[in-house]
């Protein structure tokens, strides 16, 4: 294909990475970088790259030249960013320094995928302009990043997005999708948190709007992504369960360990339950492809993964959703 765009992914061993790659791979040049978990996927060019190494990142870069430099790199497990904040930092905050500059420095379009998550979740409709105020480790870091990348960068995208759903290819901290699987087959009860809501996006959906961003050359915007409607894990693992014929006998409510930072935030939350529900306009308004419910969302997921839709099958493993 002539003047076929090169698209450089740091973090395609991810689960965002990795499907991003193989959605992707038919329409542009894709190279992407690993750390320690090589990806193999067809078509696509994988490189052993450290993000906190700017040579290394900086060498890549010239050595790719990418049109677009997307950045799925990220400690996305809430628990796991509470305890150990000095890693959610590096991997959130530290990389993206120096991944988008070897972005600028060579002129590519650099595109960060943020989360809900930087809200402080109080029961309210989130626009893009809101101040974040976080409340939890992983929110934090996540919103320091938005804050760079929009001061810093001349061409970027931000993609704010709620909780995304899917099939990765690493055995890594299965997504809730992937862990309903396991657990419904092995016939074990399964524990539902109640009090955290948010939408749940599917990862096809999130790679289409991202070919349309690339197409459309968007530059310097924040978009919100997410399902049209917000629902807690027993919610959506109710529907999953139902829309699989599954058994749903094994769904048992339970409160999600959600840390939270002690700071001002936190302390004048006079509630338990969470809600992290954003304004999906700007998006719905500049990109033809639908953002669904979190029911359309999951049955697009089992209709790609059962070969109705799409390519190539995946193996039913990932890691955290981001």
């Amino acid at each position: 294909m002539t003047n076929q765009k090169t698209i450089l992914i740091f973090g395609v061993s991810s689960f965002l990475g990795s499907n991003l790659a193989e959605l992707l791979k038919d329409k542009y040049r894709v190279v992407g970088t690993y750390f320690n978990n090589e990806t193999r996927i067809d078509g696509v060019f994988s490189l052993k790259c450290d993000v906190h190494q700017k040579n290394e990142v900086q060498k890549i870069s010239f050595m790719v030249k990418p049109d677009i430099t997307i950045y799925a790199v990220g400690l996305t497990s809430i628990r796991d960013c509470h305890e150990y904040p000095k890693v959610a930092d590096a991997l959130n905050t530290a990389g993206v320094f120096n991944v988008s500059a070897a972005a600028e420095r060579y002129n590519s379009k650099f595109i960060y995928f943020s989360t809900s998550y930087i809200f402080s979740g109080e029961d309210t409709l989130y626009r893009e302009n809101d101040t974040p105020m976080p409340s939890t480790m992983y929110g934090s870091t996540m919103a320091s990043s938005e804050f760079y990348v929009q001061k810093s960068c001349l061409n970027y995208i931000i993609f704010r997005c709620s909780p995304l759903i899917g099939r990765g290819y690493q055995f890594h901290d299965s997504n809730w999708v992937e862990t309903l699987d396991r657990l419904s087959y092995q016939n074990k009860k399964i524990l539902c948190d109640t009090k955290v809501h948010t939408g749940f996006l599917d990862v096809l959906t999130l790679a289409s709007i991202v070919d349309e961003a690339i197409e459309k050359n968007i530059t310097n915007r924040l978009f919100q992504l997410s399902s049209t409607d917000i629902m807690n894990k027993y919610e959506f693992s109710s529907l999953y369960l139902e829309t699989i014929k599954g058994n749903q006998s094994l769904l048992s409510k339970s409160d999600w360990y959600f840390p939270k930072l002690d700071n001002q935030v936190t302390r004048q939350q006079t509630v338990e339950e969470s809600y992290y529900r954003m304004d999906l306009d700007n998006a719905k308004t500049t990109f033809s492809t639908p953002l669904l419910t979190a029911k359309g969302s999951l049955q697009k997921v089992l209709d790609q993964y059962s070969g109705v839709v799409g390519s190539s099958k995946k193996k039913s493993a990932g890691v955290s959703f981001i």
